[in-house]
């Protein structure tokens, strides 16, 4: 385990070493406006997890001047295709207004997305049938102050999906229909939600804390004939802790509940589902789903030598139906990364390696940003 984990910690150095390199003029450009505090980068984004396999794109950001760190505005973006041809386009404004009163967020998102169906519940099914989601998300989360650290808003938020098969749907389509459902499969569907949301944020920083609190509630709805095919209740708790242990290594840990709620039968596309780079890394995005998620993960957060730093991690939860909130067996995943600053604002570059209790493989997760 030493040899494999001194092979990732070598590989990981090429890496960073070779982005320096090819991108030190880009890097001068950060660390020549730090003292204002804006920063630019545009950069080639291969990235790695299983659910996608390698991708390649172009990712970027912009980080407005700010005189203080927790509150920087920003405007990121990425577009990315990969080896299992997949297109992901992703743009994310993120914008203070009046001396901090006001807070935009919102997100475009586009995705041409060949994935896999596992079933709905929190146990293996079996089944593992190809599709091609179409989806276009819009969401608007304008905020306001109420104090320094509480904000209320609205949730405004689009979507549209449709849903390809091939001919081998048709061996396993009566089994899918009689044992989980119909939603999501026969016709596109489409919602547009709002609600309000209440947050609390107390962090050092957006992108990578020391210290401080994050908590966000969101409620909101989507009803059928106004603008929606499906009547839902959404509701989502992601609450945050940082704590300092001494210099800069840090305690970090979350806490994330999701659930949707109808009458009616929900698309399995809108049921919560856990995994993937940011929940329960370890696990493959959208081989389990329900419409309730609930998950705890640890984070501890160690620097190791000037931009590049080190994290091991614990995480346990998993998806349920709120007709019987019952738990088969626990999910659990762990692992280890490292992380390399890329700008003053404490975005990072993150990689990753986790394990689960499943006895799956070791999944491996490069991208930008920390998962909480």
């Amino acid at each position: 385990m030493t040899d494999f984990l001194s092979y990732i910690l070598m590989r990981f150095k090429t890496l960073v070493f070779v982005f320096l390199t090819i991108f030190s003029p880009i890097v001068a450009s950060i660390s020549d406006s730090v003292a204002s505090r804006r920063s630019l980068f545009i950069i080639p984004h291969p990235a790695y997890q299983q659910e996608t396999s390698w991708s390649v794109g172009v990712a970027g950001g912009y980080y407005f001047k700010s005189k203080n760190l927790s509150r920087i505005s920003s405007i990121s973006g990425s577009a990315d295709y990969t080896l299992l041809n997949q297109f992901i386009f992703n743009i994310t404004p993120k914008i203070y207004l009046n001396n901090n009163k006001w807070y935009l967020y919102s997100n475009l998102n586009f995705r041409n997305y060949p994935d896999f169906y596992y079933g709905i519940g929190n146990k293996t099914t079996g089944i593992k049938q190809t599709f091609t989601s179409n989806i276009f998300n819009v969401s608007l989360q304008p905020q306001y102050a109420l104090t320094k650290e509480i904000y209320a808003g609205a949730i405004v938020a689009g979507r549209y999906e449709s849903v390809l098969t091939d001919e081998s749907f048709n061996s396993v389509r009566d089994r899918i229909f009689n044992e989980f459902g119909a939603g999501g499969w026969e016709k596109p569907f489409y919602s547009i939600n709002a609600g309000l949301l209440f947050s609390y944020d107390s962090r050092d920083s957006q992108f990578y804390p020391y210290k401080g609190v994050f908590a966000k509630t969101t409620l909101t709805g989507s009803k059928a004939g106004l603008g929606s095919s499906h009547s839902i209740t959404d509701l989502s708790v992601d609450f945050r802790n940082y704590l300092p242990v001494y210099g800069q290594h840090v305690l970090a840990w979350q806490f994330y509940y999701e659930a949707a709620f109808s009458k009616n039968e929900i698309p399995f596309q809108l049921l919560p589902t856990l995994g993937g780079r940011d929940l329960l890394r370890g696990f493959r995005q959208g081989m389990y789903r329900d419409n309730v998620m609930a998950l705890l993960q640890i984070e501890y957060r160690i620097p190791v030598y000037k931009r590049i730093k080190a994290a091991v991690f614990l995480s346990a939860g998993d998806v349920m139906s709120s007709k019987n909130y019952h738990i088969d067996k626990l999910k659990v995943a762990y692992g280890a990364g490292l992380r390399c600053r890329l700008n003053d604002a404490r975005v990072h570059l993150r990689f990753d390696i986790a394990k689960n209790n499943y006895g799956d493989k070791l999944q491996f997760y490069i991208t930008a940003t920390e998962a909480f």
